[in-house]
């Protein structure tokens, strides 16, 4: 036995080894990489991104709705550090009505991307676009920092294929802001980030029927006489 022992006091060291190695293998195949997606809120500067924006206005007054089309361009132009020493990003808006004139610029907003949260400052108020790490289902308040009432938004789709007419995406998230109506009056608010591009795709509706006597008989969309309808859709994208 003694013989025996001197004889593989290499080898069974050497078998052990070659079995700890094989299960620690066979363990790190097992391991799944969790997807934060960082990659749908890109603060690369001179990323932009142009959008077609249709706007319908019920005018209250007139009776009659007022029809707007023009182009907005977002752009990444600088990053700095806020009052929080965070990592922001200044985005800068200009405005066309068409392919032909010129781009205008007409304001700044701001971005931050954290560890766990996409904000975006528009028009001096902070949403909460999106949460990290992605998961279908998840839900929020978009309004946690700002002074608006609390308006719960909710990842409805993931990693999930996306055409906005002949422009094609592998991966969108589509996040659900508002959904809320009734027979007088309907909301409706979303927005669609596509994986390295950011957002592609944003409807704000909010619509009512002012009417003392309403016929209900008549789809809501053809009585409808007050608010606005509002509809960002990307046209093209890239880097500066």
């Amino acid at each position: 036995m003694l013989q025996f022992l001197k004889k593989n006091s290499i080898s069974i060291p050497i078998f052990l080894f070659g079995l700890l190695l094989f299960f620690a293998c066979k363990k790190d195949k097992n391991v799944t990489t969790v997807d934060i997606g960082y990659e749908y809120f890109p603060i690369k500067t001179g990323n932009y991104i142009i959008y077609q924006v249709d706007s319908l206005y019920y005018n209250d007054f007139t009776s009659t709705i007022d029809t707007f089309q023009f182009q907005i361009k977002e752009k990444v132009a600088a990053i700095f550090e806020d009052l929080s020493q965070r990592p922001t990003q200044r985005i800068e808006r200009y405005y066309r009505k068409n392919n032909n004139e010129n781009w205008m610029f007409i304001r700044v907003w701001y971005t931050n991307r954290t560890a766990t949260t996409a904000e975006k400052v528009e028009e001096n108020l902070r949403y909460v676009k999106l949460v990290f790490p992605i998961k279908k289902n998840n839900t929020w308040n978009g309004n946690l920092f700002n002074n608006l009432k609390e308006q719960n938004y909710t990842l409805t789709k993931v990693n999930e294929a996306w055409q906005v007419d002949d422009l094609k995406f592998d991966s969108i998230v589509y996040i659900q802001q508002i959904a809320d109506s009734n027979l007088i009056e309907k909301k409706i608010g979303y927005e669609i980030y596509a994986k390295n591009i950011g957002m592609i795709f944003k409807k704000q509706l909010n619509l009512t029927d002012k009417d003392t006597l309403i016929n209900y008989t008549i789809p809501f969309e053809e009585r409808a006489n007050s608010g606005f309808d509002l509809t960002y859709k990307v046209i093209s994208f890239g880097v500066e």
